[in-house]
């Protein structure tokens, strides 16, 4: 019981109190009543503490909205690997810097699943960070024309999983192209970055500045180590209208 109570002091940095018992116990001063009630109270405190550290890593993601695995309809997206993405989501793919790589047309899923991996991540109090494309590249030449950019290349860098949403929605310039890389390049083998996109990979030089070369480069770390999900099925987002639609005419 003690070494509980004691465990639970160190967690919620009360140096003095831990001290203070500690010192109490060796004196034999402490009943187990005592002990007992104290470890109940500080128990409290600590699963409010580990509450709030969960949500202070969901609110720094910046999601645009909070989903979770189970919210999403996996009878409607049959080639999806249900079990696989329920596994992914709850490894620890983060830790070995493997990537995730959504590719399908608009409206099938792939931000919810995206947002939805972040967010198992975060819980469990790891840094994690959500980004559109078009954003995350006009930041980047933003901070180049600023003579900024490894600072905030840094920035990017830090979080243990970033989310980079809607690569290919917008054609970015050569030099755009080469920022991106160096973001890439800078977290490859070091963090993990789930992507979506709905641009196959074969196209992705047409949005990457019209340089294969570093195309080729950014999809070699992007993909190294990383698990693929292609999804064909038909769009998510209008599912549910499909069925008033059917009930209907029925």
């Amino acid at each position: 019981m003690i070494n509980d109570v004691l465990d639970q002091l160190v967690y919620l940095k009360l140096k003095s109190a831990h001290s203070y018992l500690k010192e109490l116990h060796i004196n034999d001063s402490t009943s187990q009543s005592e002990l007992k009630g104290l470890n109940k109270v500080l128990r409290k405190e600590v699963e409010a503490k580990e509450e709030n550290n969960k949500l202070y890593n969901v609110k720094v993601a910046a999601f645009p909205f909070i989903r979770k695995i189970e919210d999403y309809d996996f009878s409607f997206q049959p080639n999806i690997d249900e079990n696989k993405i329920i596994n992914l989501s709850e490894s620890n793919f983060y830790q070995d810097a493997t990537n995730v790589v959504f590719i399908g047309n608009p409206g099938v899923g792939k931000t919810h699943l995206a947002v939805a991996i972040g967010y198992s991540v975060a819980i469990q109090r790891n840094s994690v960070y959500f980004i559109k494309f078009s954003k995350l590249i006009r930041n980047l030449k933003q901070a180049h024309n600023e003579g900024l950019l490894e600072k905030r290349l840094k920035h990017y860098y830090k979080y243990k999983l970033l989310i980079i949403d809607e690569v290919g929605f917008s054609e970015i310039s050569t030099l755009e192209s080469k920022l991106f890389f160096q973001l890439i390049d800078m977290r490859y083998t070091k963090r993990s970055t789930i992507f979506t996109s709905n641009i196959t990979f074969d196209k992705w030089s047409n949005i990457l500045g019209q340089d294969e070369m570093i195309t080729k480069a950014i999809l070699d770390r992007i993909l190294h180590y990383s698990y693929l999900f292609n999804i064909t099925g038909p769009s998510y987002r209008i599912k549910d209208k499909l069925k008033v639609h059917e009930s209907e005419e029925s």
